[in-house]
């Protein structure tokens, strides 16, 4: 998903948005992927101003630098392959692409990728090292040309997916075995009040941010183990100004 810094005013200073790849439709009929994907197909060529965008990048920084922090033995320029799921025009995967071997991004967004792909040939980037595609992921046989992942990045993006217990299930199953999936996002606020505005609920199905009961359910109904929250950074949303606390995770699957 594009960095959402800009039309998307739900967004912290430090909130660097991929698309919602895998948004599942809700109940009451409203389907939060096609919403998403309307968005960012939309505004992708406004998003992709955030790379030239010192504060867009800072971000980017930030959650990469935050995950590299927490668990550096898995990132290796030599011998590491990631994914950046949700990656929208392409600011993780920009960031993580200095410390993996290659990076493959996937977004449900076409225009987002188009840009993405755009501009990692625009900085040399073979599509060896740095591509993304457009899709949707169901966990089948196939998808990706039967490519395994090391480690599975998603930035900013779980709280946009209706039920995470599903997309984790979907991730997991693109690790190799003993690979590790790893989240950065919002965690909700011990007084439980909306972090999202409702202007923006049509796109954010987890308005409260996501509690730490919640994402190990998730992760562990998936069958990720070793499960890994810190707390790493706070931000402020806009346009409310209220700061939100950010976290990493990260679940292993088994060997």
């Amino acid at each position: 998903m594009a960095e959402l810094e800009h039309a998307h005013h739900c967004t912290p200073d430090d909130h660097n948005h991929g698309s919602p790849a895998h948004a599942h439709e809700l109940g009451h009929g409203h389907d939060f992927a096609a919403a998403n994907r309307a968005f960012f197909d939309q505004h992708a060529h406004e998003h992709s101003h955030g790379h030239d965008d010192a504060h867009s990048r800072e971000r980017s920084v930030r959650q990469v630098n935050a995950l590299r922090k927490a668990w550096p033995e898995l990132f290796d320029e030599d011998s590491t392959v990631a994914m950046d799921y949700a990656c929208g025009t392409g600011l993780v995967s920009q960031q993580l692409c200095q410390y993996v071997q290659s990076v493959v991004g996937v977004d449900i967004s076409q225009a987002s990728v188009d840009l993405y792909n755009t501009q990692a040939s625009n900085q040399g980037l073979a599509p060896e090292e740095m591509r993304a595609v457009c899709a949707e992921l169901k966990g089948e046989p196939g998808e990706l040309d039967g490519l395994k992942f090391d480690i599975i990045v998603c930035c900013a993006s779980y709280h946009h997916f209706p039920s995470i217990a599903d997309t984790t299930r979907v991730l997991a199953s693109f690790l190799k075995p003993g690979g590790s999936l790893l989240v950065a996002d919002i965690k909700s606020s011990e007084d439980g009040r909306e972090l999202f505005p409702a202007t923006h609920h049509h796109l954010v199905p987890h308005k409260h941010g996501l509690s730490e009961d919640a994402v190990r359910a998730a992760f562990e109904g998936a069958g990720l183990a070793r499960f890994d929250m810190r707390d790493v950074f706070k931000a402020k949303m806009r346009p409310t100004g209220d700061e939100v606390q950010w976290f990493v995770v990260r679940g292993v699957k088994a060997t």
